[in-house]
């Protein structure tokens, strides 16, 4: 018999979601602005606009805040792994400065935003490490200090920290800081809805008409707004080919009980070795929490189930703990390049902008992107727009990753239809199972409930027609090609598609 995966599949964060009835977009609604995703991005642009004096509606597919944001570690630093070098490389000293000085103004935002309207967000300020546990990692963490420092930012070489175990030195980043993100959010929507913006939850968006007039449209009505802001992780406009220029990766997380009397980490770790681990604590009602990320994988490339098991056994063996309560995973998307796209949706685009790729740092990197969308919507200038500028192409930075990546994909939507994946019939399946499987000579993708019934939906993915396969550890149908993540019933869960997939009988 197969071992059960620790913890609840839920997000710790989201225990903290404020729920109240959805209230969805109906006809005879116009605004100034329109945002399409509830996440911090959207939503912080949404405050910025609204606080501008515009009329605002943020349009959200789910739950606002309840998504990528409510599923990340929530660590607000300028510390993004060893990342400074390699855009001094690709951009020179001022593209790396404009990165360095975007997600400091960003850290300062939330700062200042806590303070001000004084929200109840767990928000400490603690240092930020990236650890090496081998001798031979030095060098890259010496490259990364020596760049960080050139653009003035507060790092040193440590070789102690309070981490349970060894290290062969780590890169310290002095007063950063991290939070509860759904608290933070739940502030953030309270004044939303104090300055009159209108919230839609359960409010798909499947398209969105650039003109004098922009139309977004919805699964059961139409908004029209002056301008547009797509902040949906990746966007849902497949004008643009943001599909083509930043990947998916997804991550496995989970939240242990630490033993009693163990002390909350007096920093935020991430490793720079493979296999990646993120940490952090946090504060729960039984004693601190442990929130652990593992690797980074390729959505419906990796048996999740024994991803998680993995990431368990290291938690486990590590740290004094008493259970692993939670566990869930979250998604983001990276640029060829490593700075995220920000800016007009093409380079004609009149009205509608966009943010993506900001390869899980999202609380500092949406933050800023949020500001740089709400100065281009008010005519003001911002000194990191250049280097965020969503149309720019850096072929020598990413031309050969960006070929092999789209041919990667090329090979799985192939595959899928030539080979295809299926196993078996539905039989097979047993209670809690899914799988690719055979109905009447046709691949179908089917989950067997813990009541055995057998939920059957079309097992190509409605955004390009790649296969998807199942996610064991999350109870999803995952595409390999472009992320788009469906539950048993074929329910979008992650864009970039809009479109469930169809059932099978």
């Amino acid at each position: 018999m197969t071992a059960p995966l620790p913890g609840r599949l839920q997000s710790f964060w989201n225990e903290a979601a404020v729920t109240a009835p959805p209230r969805r977009l109906g006809d005879g609604e116009r605004v100034d602005v329109a945002v399409v995703g509830g996440g911090l991005c959207g939503l912080t642009a949404a405050l910025l606009l609204a606080r501008a004096g515009r009329s605002v509606a943020v349009l959200e597919a789910r739950r606002l805040g309840q998504q990528v944001t409510g599923h990340t570690t929530a660590k607000v630093t300028v510390q993004h792994g060893l990342i400074y070098a390699d855009l001094m490389d690709t951009f020179g000293e001022a593209g790396a400065r404009a990165y360095a000085d975007a997600n400091r103004a960003a850290l300062d935002w939330i700062a200042s935003a806590v303070r001000d309207r004084q929200i109840a967000c767990d928000f400490e300020r603690k240092p930020a490490f990236a650890y090496a546990e081998r001798d031979d990692s030095l060098s890259r963490l010496e490259r990364e200090r020596d760049a960080a420092r050139k653009l003035g930012l507060p790092v040193s070489l440590d070789r102690h920290t309070d981490l349970p175990f060894p290290v062969a030195a780590a890169l310290r980043f002095d007063d950063q800081a991290q939070f509860h993100p759904i608290k933070y959010l739940n502030a953030i929507l309270s004044e939303l809805s104090e300055r009159g913006c209108r919230l839609f939850e359960d409010t798909r968006v499947i398209d969105v008409d650039d003109g004098n007039t922009c139309r977004v449209t919805t699964e059961t009505a139409t908004l029209p707004a002056a301008e547009v802001i797509v902040a949906t992780n990746l966007p849902i406009l497949d004008r643009g080919g943001y599909f083509a220029k930043a990947t998916p990766q997804r991550h496995i997380m989970l939240a242990a009980r630490l033993a009693e009397g163990a002390p909350p980490l007096a920093g935020m770790y991430i490793s720079v070795e493979a296999p990646s681990r993120s940490l952090r604590t946090a504060t729960g009602a039984g004693g601190p929490l442990l929130i652990v990320v593992g690797e980074a994988f390729k959505p419906g490339r990796r048996d999740t189930a024994e991803l998680t098991r993995s990431l368990e056994g290291w938690v486990t063996s590590r740290f004094a703990v008493r259970s692993v309560d939670y566990r869930w995973g979250n998604q983001d998307y990276f640029p060829i390049d490593r700075v995220p796209y920000v800016g007009r949706l093409l380079p004609n685009s009149r009205h509608v902008r966009i943010a993506t790729g900001f390869q899980a740092w999202g609380m500092t990197n949406a933050t800023a992107a949020a500001m740089m969308l709400a100065d281009d919507i008010l005519g003001r200038p911002n000194p990191w727009a250049e280097t965020f500028r969503s149309t720019r192409i850096h072929v020598s930075a990413g031309g050969m990753r960006l070929l092999k990546e789209n041919l990667d994909v090329a090979a799985h939507f192939v595959k899928g239809h030539t080979i295809g994946s299926a196993e078996g019939t539905p039989e097979r399946l047993s209670p809690g199972d899914g799988g690719i499987v055979r109905v009447e000579g046709r691949a179908v993708a089917a989950y067997r409930d813990g009541d055995g019934r057998l939920h059957a939906v079309s097992p190509v993915c409605t955004h390009m027609g790649c296969h998807v396969h199942w996610n064991a550890a999350e109870q999803s149908w995952d595409c390999p090609c472009h992320g788009s993540r469906f539950d048993v019933d074929g329910k979008v869960l992650n864009g970039p598609t809009v479109r469930p997939l169809p059932p099978r009988a």
